[in-house]
């Protein structure tokens, strides 16, 4: 059946966690990542951007896709509009190309600002009337639900983020293993073993993991694979093979 939410069809199609959490389902043609939607009280909070046309326009369109309550639809009548912050997870295309389309005016994204790591934040320019700003350090904001921007260590990719959002985090792919492009993917024994103790001291029960077919997974589940891996680590070997 038709997801109710959907704008575009079957897939990728929209699905709602909670009356302020949606999110549009990854696609694998083309590779562009779950793009995750927050609304705040005084601002829409994104999480990805995708590489694809329809992860454009849901970010272009979630003023009319997903106000379901009469206090929001007030608002967006009387041209109130909720700002647009996104958060890039990391550098690799099928999470920020939308972006860097963007950039290069290839496409029209209607957000305000950017929320980006050290490395991310070199893979493209500076954006007229876009705030863009460099995480290095933990971001906390009260805005109707409580928001966290997390620099979160990986073997992945350099400087990823995570967005902690009530009991939800949303980790892209930095449970994952660093690509071996040829070689076999593999985790970095010293990253591992930092991102299983940064992990254990957070409070929400939900890690959210995208291009699977559920996304939410519990906590203690993502954290007992991570440790299994890590527990097949060597003396003397800085790597352990996915």
């Amino acid at each position: 059946m038709r997801n109710k939410y959907s704008i575009f069809g079957a897939v990728p199609k929209i699905v709602k966690l909670t009356d302020r959490i949606h999110y549009l389902q990854m696609s694998n043609d083309p590779l562009s990542a779950d793009v995750i939607a927050v609304r705040g009280d005084s601002a829409w909070w994104i999480f990805d951007v995708g590489a694809c046309d329809d992860a454009a326009q849901f970010i272009n369109e979630l003023p009319h896709i997903l106000v379901d309550d009469a206090a929001n639809l007030a608002k967006r009548d009387n041209g109130v509009r909720l700002a647009k912050n996104v958060v890039i997870s990391h550098f690799h295309r099928d999470h920020l190309l939308n972006v860097q389309r963007m950039c290069g005016g290839e496409i029209s994204l209607d957000i305000d600002a950017l929320y980006v790591g050290a490395y991310t934040s070199k893979t493209f320019g500076e954006i007229e009337g876009v705030a863009k700003n460099v995480v290095m350090e933990p971001l906390a904001f009260d805005d109707g639900v409580q928001i966290q921007i997390l620099p979160m260590p990986n073997s992945h990719a350099k400087g990823s983020l995570a967005l902690i959002v009530d009991d939800y985090v949303f980790l892209g792919d930095a449970t994952y293993p660093m690509v071996g492009h040829g070689s076999p993917d593999v985790y970095n024994v010293q990253i591992l073993g930092e991102q299983i103790k940064l992990l254990k001291t957070l409070t929400p029960t939900r890690f959210c993991l995208s291009h699977k077919r559920g996304l939410v997974r519990d906590k203690t589940s993502v954290l007992m694979f991570l440790e299994s891996v890590y527990a097949r680590r060597q003396k003397n070997e800085n790597y352990i093979v996915a």
